[in-house]
């Protein structure tokens, strides 16, 4: 195994060799597209890396040694401003691969800028593959590299829906799109309906995230339980969810 990760990558948490063939995420992450012969090159490169929630993987403005899988948890992305705030600007969930926006192939010892901080929200477990190993993969085996290309333009996707989410959508559109997409990333994790899971942020965080006040997030939630399209345990914990009803509510 190869134990040469950047040391500025690597904040707090410990590490351990990966194991590829029980990894929860092997058949929906970018590793789907490799052979079983292709996955046991990749995994001598690989690492498994675990931080506690608040442990930061990352900051903005370092070098890109690395790619990711996440494995388990959540993150969130941020990013500063020129006056000094930090905005929430993403969340990755299992199965999301982290260097999708940082570019392949810039050659050179220059390598590229991390785009954002990378922080944990949960108990987060990461598989890291050294940049340089990985883009080698990718020029032997195509399939990672198509791979790799459709995970682009969903992500491509998904920041113009929510460009859409912020400039057009009302306070309940907005709450509801995103619990939604918690709700979705959740039920393509092998869950159904009457799923069970925690909101990954606090309603400070939510409101950052999607342009609103703690007030009005807060008021908004209410109003889902009160039309009994979501059922909650304290103020992160959904017992369940009308996911027909919330894609309504969401605008979609």
């Amino acid at each position: 195994m190869n134990n040469d990760l950047n040391p500025s990558l690597v904040t707090g948490g410990s590490c351990e060799p990966a194991v590829c063939a029980t990894c929860a995420v092997r058949n929906s992450s970018l590793c789907a597209a490799l052979s079983s012969d292709e996955l046991d090159e990749l995994n001598k490169l690989s690492r498994r890396k675990s931080l506690r929630p608040g442990q930061i993987y990352v900051f903005e403005g370092d070098q890109a040694l690395d790619f990711a899988n996440v494995v388990k948890g959540v993150a969130k992305l941020t990013r500063g401003s020129e006056d000094g705030r930090m905005q929430i600007v993403g969340l990755l969930f299992p199965s999301d691969f982290i260097g999708v926006s940082m570019g392949l192939g810039h050659g050179g010892d220059r390598k590229p800028e991390e785009p954002y901080t990378i922080e944990a929200v949960s108990d987060l477990e990461l598989c890291i593959f050294p940049r340089d190993g990985f883009e080698r993969l990718m020029r032997r085996f195509p399939a990672l590299e198509h791979k790799l290309l459709d995970r682009t333009l969903s992500e491509l996707q998904v920041a113009r829906e929510w460009m859409v989410l912020l400039g057009r959508k009302t306070a309940q559109e907005r709450v509801a799109t995103f619990i939604l997409h918690v709700a979705d990333k959740m039920r393509h994790q092998g869950c159904h309906s009457g799923i069970s899971f925690d909101l990954p942020l606090g309603r400070g965080d939510i409101a950052d995230h999607i342009g609103l006040t703690i007030e009005t997030v807060s008021r908004q939630i209410t109003q889902l339980k009160r039309k009994g399209i979501i059922d909650m345990q304290g103020a992160r914990h959904v017992v369940s969810c009308d996911f027909e009803a919330l894609r309504e509510q969401s605008g979609y």
